[in-house]
């Protein structure tokens, strides 16, 4: 049976980028109006962080699907948790059940295991996805996400709080973005945020740091594809 290629989803990721950088280049040229330029980029933001949540799920699943070991590890553990303290159904399983998986895991399987409902693999911060990464993935492809620098890591959840933010625009989404963007380890990037909170999303994105020759937002499109090409 084929198996997902890694490579195909790096790649299409990365194509995806590179689309959407183009995109808001020629609507910066397009769109004279500042206000326009902002809202273009706020849109374009939130496109790149879609991309980078699909990426991220389809990653998981194709590395699952190439070496499902840790994630069939992973789902024994978890129906012995469960069953640990549930009398009767833990004493007939441990007198008559046994777990058997097949030697490989079809994409449709483990996508039906790691979300029942049919939805992305998502993480609301890239600890979390670390977490995920070394419960269910085996050592060789963890380490494609834990050997990103911290930058790297500090820009994925500077997106996914942006993201958040140009959403739901919610006082608390508001106050998460800010507290994330002043985080030092984004200091080294460009994007962190220095003084006061701000409130204007795209305007913020699209100027251009003190002492940086481009805008928060290409900063971050390239980082973005930069963590794609290590994958």
């Amino acid at each position: 049976m084929k198996k997902i290629s890694p490579t195909v989803v790096r790649d299409e990721y990365r194509r995806q980028l590179k689309a959407l950088v183009d995109f808001h280049a020629a609507g910066l040229i397009a769109l004279p109006n500042k206000a326009d330029q902002s809202t273009l980029t706020e849109h374009s933001l939130l496109a790149a962080a879609v991309a980078w949540e699909g990426f991220v799920s389809e990653m998981f699943i194709a590395y699952i699907n190439r070496d499902a070991t840790r994630f069939k590890q992973h789902l024994t553990d978890s129906l012995r948790e469960h069953l640990k303290d549930s009398g009767m159904p833990k004493r007939v399983y441990d007198k008559y059940g046994a777990l058997t998986f097949p030697a490989h895991l079809r994409k449709a399987d483990v996508q039906s295991l790691a979300n029942s409902l049919g939805n992305n693999v998502t993480f609301s911060n890239f600890q979390l996805l670390e977490e995920r990464a070394r419960t269910w993935l085996v050592a060789a492809h963890v380490v494609k996400f834990t050997n990103l620098s911290t930058p790297q890591k500090a820009v994925i959840d500077a997106v996914i709080a942006l993201r958040n933010h140009i959403a739901h625009r919610s006082d608390r989404s508001h106050e998460a973005m800010n507290r994330v963007l002043a985080a030092g380890a984004l200091h080294v990037t460009g994007i962190r945020r220095q003084g006061n909170d701000f409130h204007n999303v795209g305007a913020w994105l699209k100027a251009t740091p003190v002492g940086k020759h481009d805008s928060r937002f290409s900063v971050i499109l390239r980082t973005l594809d930069a963590i794609g090409a290590t994958f």
